[in-house]
């Protein structure tokens, strides 16, 4: 991996760093990702598990 990537969640309580490259990265424009963005698409990225180091915060799912 060339360039180390690190991440977190729009409110900044949890941050996170990619160990390594993610298996691919793919930019969706339909009409379910354009209502939860906000925005005319989205980027996704897939990454195993264990190659995401958490930094900060404890990550829960949305109830």
């Amino acid at each position: 991996m060339s360039v180390q990537r690190e991440g977190g969640c729009a409110c900044g309580a949890v941050r996170y760093r990619l160990a390594s490259d993610p298996l691919f990265t793919h930019c969706c424009h339909c009409l379910n990702c354009q209502r939860q963005t906000g925005s005319a698409f989205v980027i996704n990225l897939l990454i195993e598990a264990d190659r995401v180091e958490l930094l900060a915060g404890d990550p829960r799912p949305i109830e």
